[in-house]
């Protein structure tokens, strides 16, 4: 699963989503994913998931966890990686999600 903590008014939030919906993304994210987006409203809201999944909102959103079906965290990132998603390629997500996949996780 990925956890993808983020707002409406966030346009990184709508560029990340956007781009997980692409054909070639969606085809890996529907093979080895679930993703549950986290609402953070103004910033206040589900902060008690983003301290459990280690996501430092104030690096900026999205914040995004990988977690196994149980819940346990496989990777969180700590360094805002994803607020900037209008800088990232098609490539970046894409090695991102192959990275963390199930049975590829190093």
């Amino acid at each position: 699963m990925i956890a993808v903590f983020g707002a409406n008014w966030c346009y990184d939030c709508h560029l990340l989503d956007a781009a997980f919906h692409r054909p070639d993304l969606a085809r890996i994210i529907a093979a080895n994913y679930e993703v549950v987006h986290v609402d953070i409203g103004k910033g206040h809201k589900n902060q008690d998931l983003a301290t459990k999944y280690d996501v430092p909102l104030k690096r900026g959103v999205p914040g995004l966890a990988v977690l196994e079906a149980d819940g346990k965290l496989v990777y969180s990132q700590k360094n805002g990686e994803f607020e900037n998603a209008r800088g990232l390629s098609t490539e970046d997500f894409r090695a991102f999600l192959e990275k963390w996949k199930p049975g590829e996780r190093s």
